[in-house]
């Protein structure tokens, strides 16, 4: 019998909670110095998050 080797597979990439949208958890676009949500209308200037 082979000893049991488990197999840890790379972590994934996780995407930065700041690209989704605070209000509906939708995915926030670039643009520009904006990320703006196309669903909600929520959008965040380069000033709100430097």
């Amino acid at each position: 019998m082979q000893p049991h080797e488990e197999h840890n597979p790379e972590p994934q990439q996780t995407e930065e909670p700041m690209l989704f949208c605070p209000v509906c958890s939708s995915r926030l676009t670039e643009i520009k110095c904006k990320l703006c949500c196309s669903k909600c209308g929520y959008y965040m200037s380069c000033a709100d998050y430097i």
